[in-house]
């Protein structure tokens, strides 16, 4: 009990004058065991029913647990702009009873549980698996990353059986099952899998993992990939506390990685940096972009607590080494004309744990080195962690022409959702409008788990040498009104591909890849996109499993995908008289003109 006291001792002591509130600000939550089970339930269960609707609010929360025993308060629920942080070396210092994220729609719907986390704690286990109701539930969909968890229950991600569309999870140690029969696409990274994985419809990745792996069964019929490898990682850094101070971990650099990077009771590899000596921390209402550039500019890293952060210049990354730290959802919005956040060319830089909102016409999001450069940086590249970039959807109109742009060479991204909103306030083809997701110029540009949506020209634009992409879950734009006025190639091509490798680029190289027709908002005119994916045709280009997925309604103008890559594949089409409707149709492989393609899903069910 004595190293918990101490440890809440030197949370306080960030600032001793204001003590903890004022240090991490307002909306951080720190409990020890030593608290009484039932406040501690009862403070979560409340921050849950304030945020459970909230799909667009402006509140942020971190829940931080301090090491030790947390069953006795029983199932914590979570919900929007929330996140679980355990402040223990490795996740089996604090323990919880269960984890869950009951769905925000109806009918167990949770395709729009967003914006939530958990990272570094066990959820022990329960003699009740067969029953969902017992099982670790993160029923969620895209930006609702897990990782660095051990998790002794089964795990289930979905809401009883309810649609779910996406997510991601990063060295973990899963003691049981974990799946779900009916999430749509899904990624698993440098996980333990001691009683395996199951599940997922149409597009799994699972990579780096260890334990009872499956093997790929893409031409079997099923929808996995597994591989053995993740090519070069450095996990997403975390707090903990080390005796009497509050420190950030930042794992070591990892090639060719198999497995967790942390065992129980062995923290790692990687260095230690500490809060008060090393880190400026931001605080919603009282720093601006000013006042987080100028302790950049001193040498110190930053911690982001939750908030929104109206930034009226870019946050402007330039040490080799910083390591930029977003906790609770803390949410950066540019108000200025040009960017968010600008990381230099420079080695070993870290941006995790961010969301960034268009709520003005700003012309990118984020900016990796200004330019196209020729510096390696293979030795310690830059990594961005579970960044999300949203264009509409909150109160305030959002515009942005590129939401990522990546000028630097050796860049990892690892987790991002990047998304122009198809809901919420401020959307429409005119009203959130913004022309890609993520551009790449950069070479030996990585990205591990891309969820990229709902963009009006190509989502990806991918124009540097030997870049990778390791699952990617795309919905094309809802609103392209027709092909009249949606037209790619100097008007010869219908629509703008979701993956596109530029012309001239001889080495890529891009495997689980799901793109989705979700066109239900084309003002009544037909729509169609000729390919899904395009890649320029040389020996060095490979696609592997890839697929498209009709979900757009039956009863509408027709529309539809013709072809999966480069004329390649079988179509999908819906509407009046189309003939067509839900289907997925599968590329094994693609290569320089060369295509193994599946049967057509609709010759296959005819009649079914």
């Amino acid at each position: 009990m004595k190293t918990h006291i101490l440890a809440a001792a030197a949370i306080a002591a960030l600032s001793a004058s204001a003590g903890f509130r004022d240090a991490l600000g307002p909306n951080v939550r720190v409990f020890s065991p030593s608290d009484d089970p039932a406040e501690v339930r009862r403070v979560a269960e409340e921050l849950f029913k304030k945020q459970h609707h909230s799909q667009f609010g402006p509140n942020r929360y971190a829940l931080l647990f301090l090491p030790g025993d947390y069953v006795k308060a029983g199932t914590f629920n979570v919900g929007y702009y929330t996140q679980l942080l355990g402040l223990g070396r490795t996740p089996d210092e604090v323990k919880l009873c269960n984890v869950k994220t009951p769905a925000a729609l109806p009918d167990n719907n949770a395709t729009c549980n967003f914006w939530v986390g958990i990272e570094n704690v066990e959820i022990v286990d329960t003699d009740r698996n067969d029953d969902p109701f017992f099982g670790f539930q993160w029923a969620v969909s895209q930006a609702a990353p897990a990782r660095r968890l051990l998790v002794g229950r089964k795990a289930v991600f979905d809401w009883f059986y309810g649609w779910a569309s996406g997510g991601y999870v990063a060295d973990t140690i899963f003691r049981k099952p974990a799946g779900s029969h009916s999430q749509q696409q899904y990624y698993y990274r440098n996980d333990t899998f001691e009683q395996g994985d199951y599940g997922i419809n149409w597009n799994k990745v699972v990579q780096g993992s260890d334990g009872r792996t499956g093997t790929t069964n893409w031409r079997q019929g099923g929808s996995a990939t597994f591989l053995q490898t993740t090519p070069v990682i450095r996990e997403k850094p975390f707090l903990f506390v080390d005796g009497d101070a509050l420190k950030v971990f930042v794992p070591a650099l990892r090639r060719d990685a198999r497995g967790t990077s942390w065992k129980p009771g062995e923290m790692g590899r990687g260095r230690t940096l500490d809060v008060v000596r090393d880190f400026h921390v931001a605080v919603a209402g009282r720093d601006t972009a000013k006042t987080v550039n100028a302790a950049l500019a001193a040498g110190r890293n930053v911690l982001f607590t939750p908030g929104v952060y109206r930034v009226e210049e870019p946050v402007r990354v330039a040490k080799a080494g910083a390591v930029v730290l977003g906790i609770g959802e803390a949410t950066l919005v540019p108000e200025n004309p040009d960017a968010a956040l600008v990381c230099a060319d420079v080695d070993d830089i870290t941006v995790a744990g961010l969301v960034f909102d268009a709520e003005r016409a700003s012309r990118r999001f984020v900016v990796v080195g200004e330019r196209k450069g020729g510096a390696s940086h293979a030795a310690a590249p830059t990594v961005l962690h579970d960044l999300v970039y949203r264009v509409g959807g909150t109160g305030r109109p959002g515009k942005t022409e590129v939401a990522l742009e990546i000028n630097s060479n050796d860049v990892i991204v690892d987790q991002t959702w990047i998304w122009r909103a198809d809901h919420g306030d401020h959307t429409g083809w005119r009203a959130n409008t913004s022309r890609n997701g993520i551009v790449v110029n950069g070479d030996r540009v990585t990205c591990y788990g891309l969820f990229v949506e709902h963009f009006q020209e190509h989502d990806v634009l991918w124009n540097g040498e030997d870049g990778r992409t390791f699952f990617l879950q795309n919905e094309k734009c809802y609103d392209p009104p027709g092909n009249a006025v949606w037209m790619s190639h100097g008007g010869k091509k219908k629509g703008y591909a979701a993956y596109k490798v530029a012309d001239g680029v001889s080495r890529h190289y891009a495997t689980g890849l799901g793109v989705y027709d979700v066109f239900i908002n084309t003002d009544g005119n037909s729509v169609f996109l000729d390919d899904a994916i395009e890649v320029p045709d040389a020996p060095g280009v490979v696609v592997e499993n890839a697929c498209i997925v009709e979900i757009a309604k039956g009863d509408g103008p027709l529309v539809g995908i013709n072809h999966i890559v480069n004329g390649h594949g079988h179509g999908i089409r819906t509407g009046k008289g189309s003939g067509g409707g839900y289907a997925v149709q599968r590329v094994y492989r693609y290569c320089n003109g060369s295509a193994d393609v599946a049967d057509d899903y609709y010759a296959a069910h005819k009649g079914k």
